[in-house]
């Protein structure tokens, strides 16, 4: 691994990109092209797919939504991932790919804010050899292959679930309906006095292009209404990862969130899931809440590269844009 070289893909090579990363053992559709497509769409961007190439074998790269900041050019993070990824390659050999990555992007002169990376990323010591800055967060992971409900599930959600059939509330797998799911996500949000992101047409937009790849598990009352729905997507066949969810104020009286993530859980068994990735851990409720159900609390790490030129002035910007805002309503 001498002659390491790195290229931005032109969209007609975006399914070799796919194609590769499904193959990659911690592959995840935060990384597809085809994802990257769909956030650029839903939320404005360029799309940038930088690919590492060992001669003409595809070995690593980083999928970016960019957006113009003045006149800076600034990659746009994810809620939830926006990893690298590396091949199995040696220890040694993934450093290599790294750095390799790390260069172009600062030779790019990319405002990188944090790019968390999924958990198996553990060793990112190009990052600070490099002068990027590293920051953790958690998540919580489920075993799978070794999930027993009446073992890993703690006794006050093995309650909450008898309450669940007590009221007679069904949960299953659904067709994607991004209404249903936008509108349980805004009474979750609006009980924590935040707002919904994305936007319910942004919504609709990325479960769209999810396709295949994309699950949803709905809880219904006995007259039908949703009560709770929770979005997943898969990439390969080892790891699924929660994307949004919502609960309604009446299915929290009936145990709805419990009993739509038992459903989960279990319909991902029986397909043969090796994980299940909770996509976050921060909140201390969130966190308690998340580890009922038998998971483990997980580490992922985040790298960013922001110039303290642009830490000053992007706050700056900010105001500004949103009172340009205000204006144009006006």
């Amino acid at each position: 691994m001498t002659n390491l070289t790195v290229r931005e893909l032109k969209q007609v090579e975006w399914d070799r990109w796919d194609e590769w990363l499904v193959l990659q053992p911690w592959g995840s559709p935060f990384s597809s092209a085809w994802w990257l497509d769909a956030n650029c769409r839903a939320f404005g961007g360029h799309p940038v797919l930088l690919a590492v190439f060992d001669e003409e074998r595809l070995v690593g790269g980083v999928a970016l939504q960019t957006i113009d900041v003045g006149p800076a050019h600034m990659v746009r993070s994810s809620l939830l991932y926006n990893p690298i990824v590396i091949s199995g390659e040696s220890v040694q050999g993934r450093q290599k790919i790294l750095g390799t990555l790390l260069e172009d992007i600062a030779r790019r002169r990319l405002v990188v804010p944090p790019l968390t990376c999924t958990t198996d990323m553990v060793d990112l010591r190009q990052a600070l050899w490099h002068h990027w800055d590293l920051t953790t967060s958690w998540t919580v992971v489920t075993a799978l292959k070794t999930w027993v409900l009446e073992e890993s599930v703690s006794r006050p959600e093995l309650y909450k679930m008898r309450k669940a059939q007590r009221a007679e509330v069904t949960a299953r797998v659904e067709p994607p309906d991004g209404d249903v799911l936008c509108d349980l996500m805004q009474a979750t949000m609006s009980r924590h006095g935040q707002d919904v992101r994305p936007s319910r047409k942004q919504l609709l937009t990325l479960i769209e292009a999810a396709g295949v790849h994309g699950m949803q598990v709905v809880v219904r009352g006995v007259d039908g209404v949703p009560l709770s729905a929770v979005f997943t997507m898969a990439h390969g066949t080892r790891t699924v990862y929660g994307i949004w969810s919502g609960t309604s104020a009446i299915g929290l009286t009936k145990g709805a969130a419990v009993a739509m993530h038992i459903c989960l859980l279990k319909e991902l068994q029986a397909m043969g899931y090796e994980y299940y990735d909770w996509c976050g851990a921060n909140l201390p409720g969130v966190s308690d809440f998340k580890l009922e159900f038998g998971g483990t609390l997980t580490t992922r790490l985040a790298i960013s590269r922001e110039p303290l030129w642009f830490r000053a002035a992007f706050p700056a910007y900010v105001q500004l844009s949103r009172f340009k805002g205000v204006l144009r309503r006006h």
